[in-house]
């Protein structure tokens, strides 16, 4: 069984509980006014990460881990988690996850809040996180956030945290634009990242890759803008001109198979007859809906970034 983290332990040891990290490109500046709008004014510290740009200088990405390419000219090396390249966009955006935890535990503070540049508070997103700081998270990671799904997915109850539920999801959704990290998890992030070639959407939220204890709020506090991706590459990119490497696809449904197993170890700590307590999480906050994202989506387009 995997030992919980000690928080209160970890908190008396550091200075302050929580800051607040955002990763933003230099080229982005109204994305950067639109986090010092939601976040700005909260008790909490906000610090801007400074994000490294795949498309103005390739070397200061690759340098972050100290990765070269490997299938010039943006091909970085082969995701085995999906059976393709990984792209330096990629690479890019975990780089960015990367610095703010090298950040982060150069701090005196107890937990970050990490947020990409995209991140939207909804109704009890401040309530919601008071609550995780005042008991503790119980997880090394908690994520807060996701994009747009109607309905629920299955996940194991862990207790209510302001009017959402902390839960462990048996279902992860992908998504790295907001999530509440322990310096221990922290620590274990750095230590597993090395030269894993996934993207930080899958890299954050399978334990398989770094053994954190990995928890969720439901439905999200935060969800990501609806925003035009400033670093997307177009699919047929991530598989243009590059064969898997021989023997990949016939391991693919052994090493997801793994996976998945690990995941559920992990969100049952162990004892698999958890399994019979599961229940439907929401997703998505009831208010949320599509004409929230349609005129986010709008205003995106008016931006520098759409």
């Amino acid at each position: 069984m995997k030992p919980h983290i000690a928080d209160v332990a970890e908190e008396a040891a550091t200075g302050r509980p929580l800051g607040i990290f955002a990763i933003n490109l230099d080229r982005s500046p109204d994305r950067w006014a639109q986090i010092e709008r939601h976040f700005g004014h909260l008790a909490w510290p906000l610090q801007r990460i400074a994000a490294v740009d795949a498309r103005k200088d390739p070397s200061a990405v690759l340098s972050v881990r100290g990765l070269s390419l490997q299938f010039p000219p943006d091909g970085v090396a082969w995701n085995s988690h999906r059976n393709r390249i990984f792209m330096l966009t990629e690479e890019a955006c975990l780089a960015g996850h990367v610095l703010t935890w090298q950040q982060f535990l150069k701090t005196d503070l107890a937990y970050a809040l990490v947020l990409e540049d995209d991140a939207e508070p909804q109704a009890g997103f401040v309530e919601t996180l008071s609550d995780l700081l005042q008991s503790g998270p119980g997880a090394d990671i908690v994520k807060l956030e996701g994009v747009f799904r109607s309905g629920g997915r299955k996940a194991i109850p862990l207790r209510d945290v302001g009017k959402h539920r902390l839960i462990r999801s048996l279902r992860p959704a992908s998504g790295s634009a907001a999530y509440l990290v322990t310096r221990r998890g922290a620590e274990r992030l750095l230590a597993s990242v090395d030269h894993i070639c996934v993207p930080a959407d899958d890299f954050l939220w399978n334990p398989a890759f770094h053994g954190c204890d990995v928890a969720h709020v439901s439905p999200w506090v935060i969800m990501q803008s609806g925003m035009a991706s400033v670093i997307a590459t177009d699919k047929a990119a991530k598989r243009s001109g590059v064969k898997a490497p021989f023997g990949r696809a016939a391991l693919m449904p052994l090493r997801r198979g793994f996976e998945r197993l690990k995941l559920l170890w992990a969100a049952t700590d162990g004892r698999p007859w958890k399994l019979l307590n599961t229940m439907v999480a929401q997703w998505a906050p009831d208010d949320y809906n599509l004409k929230d994202r349609m005129s986010i989506a709008a205003i995106d387009r008016k931006s520098s970034n759409g």
